[in-house]
């Protein structure tokens, strides 16, 4: 297996509603995906977690919306180029996805991706929005940024 695919396969994050809460999609994949996704009438865009996700595979991963495709995290960059290893990003992924649990044990929810959506709601308590921030710094340094691809 790809070792990108093992990272992915070992994450989902950008599935099950943790880093987004929903997919653009453009207009010619709306028919074919509109009820697999389970896209709102006049919506042009996927509520996360996705439905097509199982555990942290994708059912629809031949036909995935062109978002899909073409994302790729900052974790995922730095493996491909060198900067992390595949053991040191899945490292990544556990202690993000721990933080997580904490926030939802802080909130007393069940620990998914809508944990994130559920704690920046108003009236958290201190300890959870801490705890959000948290994981809202980890979540933007290791798969949002942005950065600039070197030349190898």
């Amino acid at each position: 297996m790809h070792a990108a695919v093992s990272l992915c396969l070992a994450c989902g994050f950008c599935c099950d509603g943790t880093l987004f809460d929903r997919v653009p999609l453009v207009e010619d994949e709306l028919p074919l995906l509109s009820s697999v996704l389970q896209v709102a009438p006049g919506a042009h865009h996927a509520r996360q977690p996705c439905p097509a996700l199982e555990g942290r595979s994708c059912r629809v991963y031949a036909e995935r919306p062109l978002t899909c495709r073409r994302f790729r995290c900052l974790l995922l960059e730095a493996h491909e180029a060198d900067e992390v290893s595949l053991a040191g990003a899945v490292e990544v992924v556990a202690s993000t996805r721990a933080l997580r649990a904490k926030v939802a044990e802080a909130l007393g929810v069940p620990d998914a991706g809508t944990v994130v959506e559920a704690a920046r709601a108003p009236g958290v308590s201190q300890a959870a929005a801490d705890a959000v921030a948290r994981l809202d710094r980890q979540l933007a340094f290791h798969f949002l940024g942005q950065r600039s691809r070197r030349a190898r």
